[in-house]
């Protein structure tokens, strides 16, 4: 019997319309499938319409301020899939206070390197078969 094989799909909120078309077109090539947003009000309306899949990762910009802010973000997606893995993102990480972080989500600095996000996302999940590793992928974008 053969196992299917499922691409972990990753909700990326990134305000800055550069880092978020970077980070789409690493994450795709290292096996994810990405969707992403510029506002915290975009990816709050994909997460409360999971119909076609189920999001595996969220990768949120701590930083946006919209109708639901990044920070928070990362709650209302635990509530909605207790099982969701969260990443921060955010120009000063360590002031984001401990207490509203959701439990187990790493915070990353930006701007961040494609290579960096990649180890983290690999920390909270194995990465997809037959795909490129991280220090690959950061050479290929950077090509």
């Amino acid at each position: 019997m053969t196992a299917s094989f499922r691409q972990k799909l990753v909700l990326l909120l990134a305000g800055d319309e550069l880092t978020r078309s970077l980070t789409t077109s690493c994450l795709e090539m290292s096996g994810y499938a990405v969707l992403s947003a510029r506002t915290a009000g975009d990816v709050e309306a994909l997460l409360l319409d999971q119909s076609e899949r189920r999001v595996d990762i969220l990768v949120t910009d701590a930083d946006v301020r919209d109708t639901v802010d990044g920070l928070s973000l990362a709650t209302v997606a635990r509530c909605i899939d207790p099982e969701v893995a969260v990443v921060y993102t955010a120009r000063a990480p360590r002031r984001i206070p401990e207490a509203e972080r959701v439990p187990g989500a790493p915070c990353l600095r930006t701007p961040y390197h494609a290579h960096q996000l990649l180890g983290l996302l690999d920390g909270l999940t194995p990465r997809p078969v037959d795909h490129p590793s991280p220090a690959q992928v950061a050479a290929q974008v950077a090509a």
